[in-house]
């Protein structure tokens, strides 16, 4: 006979008693008017800060890609959310993405782009000139983010060769 799988229905009793014992330690709650001085100025501007302090942006009502730091490494997450109690809480479903690997999904985007105009599918290119001027600014205050920016000149690079290439 074969064996089924059964879900686990939770216990209203097994619910008051996670309540009370709690492993995970938890950050003070930060107020979501508070600015963090570590934190660029023209980066609140587009994006806010939950209650951890981390820096986050809305994709849609429930899902958020936030910039946070686990063990020392600064992961990009993409999450969805929920409110209990009044609080937004992160939900099962999302990742978390180191930046090497972060690093990589952005350089995979021409190809997907691509890939999708091929499909019919049409997706906005962001400008980047707004955030050109936070690249420069990190460059002087020794950010990591030269390696970007540095790519980015030379593709900018290429495509002005090319461009005089197809004059001639």
């Amino acid at each position: 006979m074969p064996f089924r799988a059964r879900k686990r229905v939770p216990d209203v009793e097994s619910d008051s008693v996670d309540d009370h014992r709690s492993s995970k330690r938890t950050r003070a709650s930060v107020p979501k008017d508070y600015t963090d001085p570590s934190h660029p100025k023209s980066l609140l501007g587009q994006g806010k800060l939950d209650s951890n302090g981390d820096l986050y942006w809305e994709i849609s009502k429930a899902r958020r890609v936030t910039i946070s730091s686990f063990r020392g490494k600064t992961m990009v997450s993409i999450r969805e959310y929920y409110e209990k109690d009044g609080q937004e809480l992160p939900g099962k479903k999302g990742i978390s993405l180191p930046i090497d690997q972060f690093s990589s999904l952005v350089s995979l985007l021409p190809h997907i782009e691509t890939t999708l105009q091929n499909k019919g599918e049409s997706v906005p290119r962001p400008q980047y000139d707004s955030d050109s001027k936070f690249t420069s600014e990190n460059k002087e205050a020794g950010g990591d983010s030269g390696d970007v920016s540095d790519a980015e000149d030379t593709r900018r690079n290429i495509e002005a060769t090319s461009e005089d290439d197809s004059d001639e």
